[in-house]
């Protein structure tokens, strides 16, 4: 049962970021802008609260009992929450507003105060005049300071409630239209035919799409490489393969008509030693096809001369059975980043070659040395002189050169470069001396 996929919108995201931002900053302004006008207003209105005491002040020297407070007219709706008293000697009340108790506003007889007036809370002004006859108090219910800086608050929460819905159409459209080239994209790709593989059209997208693209169209072309390398090595592998199954059954049809034992038993060998060939090839286009996927690999490091000790070992029998002397010089061990076994298999196909190729009772020369920040793995073999203009011909697959007189399957020199390729190394072929013997070496970075 497949995997169920959760889906996530990205302008779902986006629009719900981007609106719980803008309400938290809408919030916090607001939180700001309350206490700020909090603030003001209490600075303004204890300023209005001293002006009217001094202008009270004025009205001092006069006889305060002919002022009438009684039928002043209420000129606003917050004038019954502001009253005033004076005090003569600051004991006897002489003079009051309508609204105002008969006790002292405030037991604080100078400057600002806060207090408590019938269960309310009070700002309170107290100023004496300059005898120090009368007290004037003017007071101020805190509610309306309160009130003021509540409405303020909710004028400026007001819009939020109908920009919040505006601007959300305004990011979903924004967000929309900003993503509108990844979900091009995306059709673009969900229609492609599966053997589509040309690159995305990348010089319209926006930057923040190109590397996506640009990654796409890398993958692409890896994908098609590997299906042409794939195509390619199929066609390749059953032309080669025609060839030796084909001599194994002609073999063995001349075995089953033999009419002498002599006739059957030269039949038959050449039966195992098709066989042989086949199961060589087959090897070899195993070893190719391992080494063909893109795939990162571990390196470590390891002796070049150990490897070529053991391969050599490895080979020395074949080598005695053709009168083949494999050598190898003298030196220290010398040590490269690289996969032993990939080693390995690259080391025995070029002595293996070196070997095949030499005549009877002939010398393979085998080598590894460092200079600097290069190590050297070099086979000198006497075999027949590639010609130049073929040299660059033998590390393609199937490549055989014609008169060489020894069956392969022309796969060992394209497993060495791709081996020398997967490490960074250069493998290049040397030229001859003497119109015999062939040089190759493989240089790896150290």
């Amino acid at each position: 049962m497949p995997e169920q996929r959760t889906v996530h919108s990205i302008k779902r995201r986006l629009l719900i970021v981007l609106l719980m931002t803008t309400v938290i900053a809408w919030g916090a302004t607001l939180l700001l802008s309350y206490h700020d006008t909090h603030h003001e207003l209490d600075e303004l209105l204890d300023a209005y609260l001293a002006q009217s005491a001094s202008l009270l002040m004025l009205q001092v020297g006069h006889e305060v009992e002919e002022v009438d407070t009684e039928h002043a007219p209420q000129l606003h709706r917050y004038g019954r929450k502001v009253v005033f008293q004076i005090w003569e000697d600051g004991r006897q009340l002489r003079l009051h507003s309508a609204n105002a108790p008969n006790l002292h506003l405030s037991t604080q007889n100078d400057g600002y105060s806060d207090t408590v007036v019938g269960m309310e809370p009070w700002r309170v002004f107290s100023v004496w005049d300059q005898e120090r006859r009368y007290l004037v108090q003017v007071g101020e219910r805190r509610e309306v300071r309160d009130e003021l800086a509540k409405t303020i608050a909710q004028n400026l929460a007001q819009p939020l409630l109908v920009a919040l819905p505006v601007l959300g159409l305004l990011i979903w459209f924004g967000v929309a239209r900003g993503l509108r080239p990844l979900t091009t994209l995306g059709h673009q790709v969900e229609q492609r035919h599966s053997d589509n593989l040309a690159p995305l059209e990348a010089a319209a997208v926006p930057d923040e799409v190109a590397p996506l693209v640009v990654g796409l169209n890398r993958l692409f072309a890896r994908v098609s490489a590997s299906l042409d390398n794939e195509r390619r090595f199929t066609a390749d592998a059953a032309h080669e393969l025609r060839t030796p199954l084909a001599a194994i059954k002609t073999q063995a049809q001349v075995a089953r008509g033999a009419t002498n034992d002599e006739e059957r038993r030269r039949a038959l060998d050449n039966v195992a030693a098709g066989c042989d060939r086949a199961a060589h090839l087959v090897q070899q286009l195993l070893t190719l096809a391992r080494l063909e996927p893109e795939q990162t690999r571990q390196f470590e490091r390891c002796d070049l001369r150990a490897i070529a000790a053991a391969t050599i070992a490895e080979l020395a029998p074949a080598a005695f059975d053709k009168g083949i002397d494999i050598q190898l010089d003298e030196g220290a061990p010398v040590e490269v980043p690289c996969e032993a076994a990939l080693v390995g298999i690259l080391m025995r196909n070029l002595i293996d070659n070196a070997v095949r190729y030499s005549p009877h009772n002939g010398v393979v020369r085998v080598a590894v040395t460092e200079a600097g920040s290069e190590a050297e793995f070099s086979v000198v073999d006497q075999g027949p002189c590639i010609a130049p203009e073929q040299r660059a011909l033998v590390w393609g697959r199937f490549y055989r050169v014609l008169g060489s007189g020894e069956a392969g399957s022309g796969l060992g020199l394209s497993i060495v470069k791709r081996i020398a390729d997967l490490h960074g190394a250069k493998a290049t072929l040397g030229d001859c001396s003497g119109g015999k013997g062939m040089r190759v070496s493989i240089v790896f970075p150290v």
